[in-house]
């Protein structure tokens, strides 16, 4: 009997994309399936897959060639959300089950392993987590990530800063530069040898605090951009560092920061 295969496509950035490669191996786990990990490689998140981690808790292979290049050219996240009963209707073509965005938000855990189990050859493409996971702890970092995140010498009893202010509306209008500010004041006058670990995809607002805390603060001048290999490795050390803080002083709303608050020790976590 042919075994059940799922190809899973992760959208959006790197907090996105690990939430739905945990959400599959939850799946793996329910069905005895065999996943293929198709890892686009563009313009939000240009970085492959092993560039980033050595392995995952759950076993997958990753697609190639011809298959990777037509996913790369004609499955893109923005158009599948514009066009979904069309690239349904395509897929299907290929696969016995198509599960996208609006599949995962409109159906519970019991209802998508229902559909999952029913059939043999199944896509999952989404930017979402659709199975309950216990934490990302089951992801190890490549060795170049690995190595750079060691070389930060990272202090007990650190507390993170989590801003987020070039890609989502949403955080920056909800949380200012000023309520960040208030919270910090908070946390020094708790223990004026407070130290904090800064990662923020706004270089205006890491030389402000640069200045502003000085001794008290780490963080790294590296590229920050998402269009790069050494842009993406850095933000994953970034997570990782957050990941290892005591206190995440964050807006909980960006996928970037809940995926630190799911890595190694519970935070106390204070929403900006």
């Amino acid at each position: 009997m042919m075994p059940k295969k799922i190809d899973i496509v992760p959208f959006g950035g790197l907090g996105n994309r690990m939430r739905v490669l945990n959400s599959i191996g939850a799946i793996q786990a329910r069905t005895d399936c065999d996943v293929e990990l198709i890892w686009l490689i563009k313009a939000e998140l240009n970085a492959s897959f092993s560039s980033l981690f050595k392995s995952t808790s759950f076993t997958f292979t990753i697609a190639k060639g011809l298959k990777y290049t037509l996913f790369l050219k004609f499955v893109k996240h923005i158009f599948i959300e514009r066009y979904t009963a069309i690239y349904r209707f395509i897929l299907g073509f290929f696969y016995d089950l198509v599960l996208l965005d609006e599949d995962i938000l409109n159906n519970s855990e019991n209802e998508l392993i229902n559909l999952i189990k029913a059939k043999k050859k199944i896509l999952v493409a989404t930017c979402y987590a659709f199975y309950d996971f216990p934490s990302f702890d089951n992801f190890i970092p490549s060795d170049t990530v690995q190595q750079k995140l060691n070389s930060l010498k990272l202090p007990n009893d650190l507390i993170g800063i989590h801003i987020r202010r070039t890609d989502h509306v949403e955080i920056i209008k909800d949380s200012s530069l000023d309520s960040y500010s208030k919270a910090i004041e908070e946390e020094i006058l708790k223990n004026k040898a407070s130290t904090f670990y800064l990662a923020t995809d706004d270089y205006e607002v890491k030389e402000y605090y640069k200045k502003r805390l000085k001794q008290q603060l780490i963080t790294q001048d590296f590229e920050l951009s998402r269009n790069s290999k050494t842009g993406i490795e850095n933000a994953l050390i970034d997570i990782l560092a957050l990941a290892k803080c005591k206190k995440l002083i964050c807006n909980s709303k960006s996928s970037f920061v809940v995926t630190a608050q799911r890595i190694g020790n519970t935070k106390e976590i204070i929403e900006v």
